[in-house]
């Protein structure tokens, strides 16, 4: 990571904004200067909304923006020092490459020579740019256009990043190609980002931090594989989870499930979660019989099985016979009414 001022930090804290009826309630999340922090939740949850609030697009209503030593939430949007790719990308359809890559040197008053050789060389860092800096928009590929989005902000002189959905657009075979690009991008960058996910593979691979969020609410802030690894219910646990997540209804005996779980001082009525990728099949465990086999990947595949009257999906290796038994390696538990 480059080296980077504590100045570039980020602390919201009791932040309230709405639009319509929409509400963003109690926002309050702080990073250091160069981290990256995904933003993850399903659609509506108010992803997009935060974006916008922190750039200053949208007026809050109480809270604090602190950018490094200054607090910015009154600042109007242009002063804030913001970078903001946005999810169509914010490109211009009449400029080339080139252009589109230099427009914020070219409005900040460079000449036109000078823009042309500092875009030229900020696309000799971004893979296949080069080859496209004659080239309008509707020309370009779709990853091609998200790396022009995304190299502008690198010319803007901006302390925070914010990209909404950057690879959302995109094709599953690009979309992977980019996501690695994208995180060697940032990585080469240095800034403190932040970036909105829907799918939390993408948030898991690039980011430090992860907040979760739901109707205009944190969930859960933290370290990502902490977030991952301690959910703190059933809702971020299935927000985290990339191959959904399995939920079965249990009642904990002195600490037993099944006779196989021990789960200490529990007693209950309880719901027993775990993620399909993350089981051991073993000799001796809970039994279950495969239904349905779907191809993963050249190693694994994902089973649907029936277990305990419930029809769960596990990601087992492409051997696996039709009955086998397995473990959850990760398995949690949360109150039956959740």
């Amino acid at each position: 990571m480059v080296a980077v001022s504590i100045k570039d930090s980020l602390k919201v804290e009791n932040l309230n904004a709405h639009i319509g009826n929409f509400r963003l309630k109690n926002i309050s999340f702080e990073i250091s200067g160069g981290e990256v922090l995904s933003i993850l939740g399903s659609s509506g949850s108010g992803k997009t909304v935060l974006l916008r609030t922190l750039a200053g697009l949208n007026k809050i209503d109480s809270g604090y923006i602190i950018l490094g030593d200054e607090r910015i939430e009154d600042y109007p949007s242009k002063d804030r020092k913001v970078g903001f790719v946005f999810q169509s990308y914010a490109i211009f359809p009449h400029l080339d490459t080139r252009m589109n890559l230099g427009f914020p040197l070219y409005i900040s008053g460079k000449k036109k020579k000078e823009v042309y050789e500092v875009a030229s060389k900020a696309a000799q860092e971004l893979d296949g740019l080069p080859n496209y800096l004659e080239v309008k928009p509707k020309e370009l590929p779709e990853g091609m256009k998200q790396l022009i989005a995304i190299g502008r902000e690198k010319l803007h002189e901006c302390k925070l990043l914010l990209l909404d959905e950057p690879l959302s657009q995109l094709d599953r075979k690009l979309h992977v190609q980019m996501r690695t690009l994208l995180k060697k991008f940032i990585i080469e960058l240095g800034k403190t980002t932040i970036i909105v996910f829907s799918d939390p593979e993408d948030a898991l691979a690039i980011s430090n931090y992860i907040a979760i969020l739901d109707d205009g609410e944190i969930l859960q802030f933290g370290k990502t594989f902490e977030v991952y690894n301690n959910p703190n219910s059933l809702k971020v646990m299935g927000l985290t989870s990339r191959l959904g997540l399995n939920t079965i209804d249990v009642e904990i005996k002195q600490g037993n499930v099944f006779d196989i779980l021990k789960f200490n001082d529990k007693n209950g009525k309880y719901k027993l979660c775990f993620r399909p990728e993350e089981v051991k099949v073993v000799e001796n465990g809970f039994e279950a019989i495969t239904v349905e086999t779907y191809i993963y990947d050249s190693s694994h595949k994902i089973v649907e099985c029936e277990f305990k009257g419930e029809r769960i999906r596990l990601l087992v290796g492409k051997n696996t016979p039709q009955k086998f038994c397995f473990i959850p390696s990760n398995p949690k538990i949360f109150e039956a009414d959740q």
